[in-house]
C-alpha cells in the first residue's frame, strides 16, 4: 500500500481547480442545466457525453496541469470506452432502483431500491479508478474493472478515507443552498485522478 496524504491531494486539487475553474465548472454547470431542461433523457446524454468529458477534463488537468474544452472532447474512442464502463457498472443497480421505484408502495419495491443503492455504492467504491485506467491507456474496458477493484482492495483505507473526505466536503458545500457544490464537485474531478496517479506511483501535476 502506498503512502498517500489525502489532505495534500485536496490541496493540489484546489490549486489546479483555481487555474482550470472555467473548464471544470463549465462542464459541471452544463450537466446540471441538461438535468433540469431534459430530465427524461438526461441520464443517457450525461453518460454518453458530459460525464466522460468531465472525467477526461479532470484527468488531463491532474496529469498535466492544464487542459482545454477542445482537448477534453478529443479522442472520441476513449470517451466511448469510459461511457461503456459507466454503463456496465451502473446497469444492474440502475435497473434495480428503477424497477423498485415504480413499485415503491410495496415492500418488494423498497427492498429493490435499497439493494440497488447498496450495489451502486460498492461498485462506485471499488470501480472509481476504472475510467482513469482507460484514459491512461493501461487497460481496456473490462480489464479496467479488475484493475480498479484490485487497486482499491490494496489501498482500501486510503481510498475509503478519500471517499469520506469527499462526502464531508459535499455536505459542507450543500449547506449554503448548494452553492459550495459548484466548487466541490468540479474539484473532486481533479482529486480523484490525482489519487489514482498517486496510488499507481505517479505524482501528477502539482500546479499549472
Amino acid at each position: 500500500m502506498r503512502e498517500v496524504n489525502i489532505s495534500q491531494l485536496w490541496g493540489r486539487a484546489w490549486d489546479l481547480f483555481e487555474v482550470n475553474w472555467l473548464l471544470l465548472l463549465g462542464f459541471y454547470v452544463l450537466s446540471v442545466i441538461v438535468s433540469f431542461l431534459i430530465p427524461d433523457i438526461v441520464g443517457l446524454i450525461k453518460m454518453i457525453l458530459l460525464s466522460p468529458v468531465l472525467v477526461r477534463a479532470g484527468y488531463l488537468v491532474a496529469r498535466q496541469g492544464q487542459s482545454s474544452f477542445g482537448e477534453a472532447f478529443r479522442d472520441i474512442s476513449l470517451l466511448l470506452k469510459v461511457f461503456v464502463y459507466f454503463l456496465i457498472l451502473g446497469l444492474i443497480p440502475g435497473i434495480l432502483i428503477r424497477v423498485g421505484w415504480y413499485i415503491l408502495s410495496a415492500w418488494t419495491g423498497r427492498i429493490l431500491v435499497v439493494v440497488g443503492l447498496i450495489i451502486l455504492f460498492i461498485l462506485s467504491l471499488f470501480g472509481w479508478a476504472g475510467p482513469y485506467a482507460i484514459l491512461s491507456g493501461r487497460a481496456g474496458i473490462f480489464s479496467a474493472i479488475g484493475q480498479s477493484f484490485s487497486l482499491t482492495a490494496q489501498n482500501f483505507g486510503t481510498v475509503f478515507l478519500g471517499l469520506l473526505s469527499f462526502i464531508g466536503l459535499v455536505i459542507l458545500g450543500s449547506i449554503p443552498c448548494g452553492v459550495g457544490l459548484l466548487v466541490v464537485i468540479p474539484m473532486s474531478c481533479v482529486f480523484l485522478p490525482l489519487l489514482y496517479l498517486a496510488l499507481t506511483g505517479e505524482e501528477g501535476a502539482s500546479h499549472a
